[in-house]
């Protein structure tokens, strides 16, 4: 019984201790948005940017005038970003995005 109350305890111990690897494998980007009104259709580019394949989330809230893309780390190529980004336009409106620095981890 000791045994198996220690092994337990050292399962549950371990368990805990681990990192969570989905965190790990995950990146963030922040890419400035511009171009005529593009700010006023965020479903749009929520739309867009979310058919890229590896995108898990974005937050427009953070940081502003900027979208934070939640991606697979390494599963996605950063200038299908941009070419979403760029699909977004419609009549008397475009929208663009350039990288915050390279394409990488955002601290904040």
């Amino acid at each position: 019984m000791r045994k198996l109350l220690s092994l337990l305890l050292l399962f549950v111990l371990g368990y805990a201790l681990i990192p969570n690897l989905t965190e790990a494998a995950q990146q963030r980007v922040a890419i400035r948005l511009g171009g005529r009104y593009c700010k006023f259709h965020i479903f749009d580019l929520t739309e867009s940017l979310k058919r890229v394949s590896g995108v898990i989330d974005l937050d427009f809230e953070s940081m502003h005038g900027n979208v934070i893309v939640v991606m697979n780390a390494g599963k996605v190529n950063p200038d299908h970003l941009l070419s979403a980004i760029r699909r977004v336009k419609g009549d008397g409106f475009y929208c663009i995005g350039v990288f915050n620095g390279e394409p990488g981890k955002v601290e904040y």
